[in-house]
């Protein structure tokens, strides 16, 4: 499209945004963001660290060397290294709470994250997009669905990338925790934006929801 735009979009964890907003910005020439893989990127590298997510100091030890880069094919690295692979680990899903509770991990994150939207026509996913990364983005939308449909969408995404473990019952506890702490955590709460578009993905397919959301941003 001609016109030179930002959309910004946040929701929960496994409601479709980032596959269903990675298309859309394919078919529209859009650079789409995932803002989550790099919160995964910033937990992985703890881990690979030994970092005890208990202790804030050591969470925000590693912060000056974290390099991120989005690269080609939703690929993630850090410095010269290649975390996409990784990003899906459990050990990850099960630390990365904390990681985004932690205030100086949020600041730096959003640092990054307002530098990555320039220029314009960028999709950004996360949590906090709507209403602190770009809180005047053209476009905002929030996706939800409930917590059993994206347990399943997650069990079935871990399947086809050959993630393991993989049990639906670990994931919709996971999801249900994440929820949680989403919503109630004291910086970057998970909000809905009073102008943004609440978009429910529940009962729809993922070709259906990239058609809906196009036609919404051909009639801005």
């Amino acid at each position: 499209m001609d016109k030179k735009i930002n959309i910004a979009v946040d929701g929960t964890a496994s409601s479709g945004k980032s596959s269903v907003m990675s298309a859309v910005a394919k078919q529209l020439g859009f650079d789409f963001i995932d803002t989550g893989l790099m919160y995964r990127a910033y937990t992985k590298l703890c881990l690979m660290n030994n970092i005890d997510f208990s202790k804030e100091e050591q969470i925000v030890s590693l912060l000056d060397q974290f390099d991120c880069q989005y690269k080609e094919n939703d690929r993630i690295f850090v410095g010269q290294e290649e975390l996409t692979s990784f990003l899906s680990d459990y050990e990850v899903a099960e630390n990365i709470k904390y990681v985004a509770a932690t205030v100086k991990v949020r600041e730096k994150m959003v640092e990054l994250q307002k530098k990555l939207a320039e220029p314009k026509n960028k999709i950004l996913v996360g949590r906090d997009i709507t209403t602190v990364v770009l809180p005047d983005a053209e476009l905002k939308i929030y996706f939800d669905s409930s917590a059993e449909a994206r347990a399943q969408r997650r069990f079935l995404q871990n399947q086809r990338n050959n993630v393991e473990p993989n049990v639906y019952e670990d994931i919709l506890r996971q999801i249900q925790q994440r929820d949680e702490w989403d919503k109630n955590r004291a910086v970057g709460a998970l909000t809905i934006a009073p102008d943004a578009w609440l978009f429910d993905t529940s009962n729809i397919n993922i070709d259906q929801a990239i058609e809906i959301v196009i036609e919404k941003i051909k009639n801005l």
